[in-house]
């Protein structure tokens, strides 16, 4: 009937999904704006005006269908070329449109990564604490995760235990910053270490 690996998931209960429930309770007792929530990452303040009149512009300027409809798999190739112009001018990195893929958001973009990159065993170190999704993602593509604790209170990871937790078997080793959910930005000088 129902698998009972996803009843197992859906039993398990979710730091985050518990705080935002509560910033919700506190919402509705003192009111929203005397809650900063930034428990699921939800905005809280609008979008510039420039986004809304974009939209607007887009919305009247455009052709519905293709608007709203599908682009090539990869995405638009103007807006791939747009965004490795970008790179290029902002980093100084010689970026190709060809090398970009379009995804929905990180979700998507993380799960068709682990499905391309793990075989069956392939581990994948995450800094903990992490998103907990990012568990279902590489499982599900097969893989393995492996938690590399971060230091409390800064949450910036403990490059040790990250060194120990790196073996033969690992693929990938996921870097957020920011951080979700702690919020923690990893400083430069740790990014440097990581990438040596």
């Amino acid at each position: 009937m129902i698998s009972e690996k996803m009843i197992a998931l859906g039993e398990q209960r979710s730091k985050i999904r518990e705080i935002a429930e509560y910033g919700w309770q506190r919402k509705a007792l003192l009111g929203a704006e005397n809650v900063f929530d930034f428990s699921l990452g939800n905005p809280s303040i609008p979008a510039p005006p420039s986004v809304t009149a974009s939209i607007a512009r887009l919305l009247q300027e455009k052709d519905a269908c293709a608007l709203h409809g599908y682009t090539s798999s990869a995405g638009d190739a103007k807006v791939r070329q747009t965004i490795a112009d970008s790179i290029h001018r902002r980093f100084s990195f010689p970026a190709k449109a060809e090398y970009i893929y379009m995804t929905c958001g990180a979700a998507a973009s993380l799960t068709i990564a682990f499905h391309a990159l793990l075989n069956p065993s392939d581990e994948v170190v995450v800094l903990a604490p992490f998103f907990p999704e990012y568990r279902v993602f590489v499982e599900k593509a097969g893989g393995v995760l492996v938690e590399a604790p971060c230091v409390a209170p800064s949450f910036q990871p403990d490059l040790e235990a990250l060194a120990r937790c790196v073996t033969a078997k690992t693929k990938a080793v996921l870097i957020n910053s920011p951080n979700n959910p702690t919020g923690a930005v990893y400083s430069e000088e740790c990014l440097r270490s990581l990438a040596e």
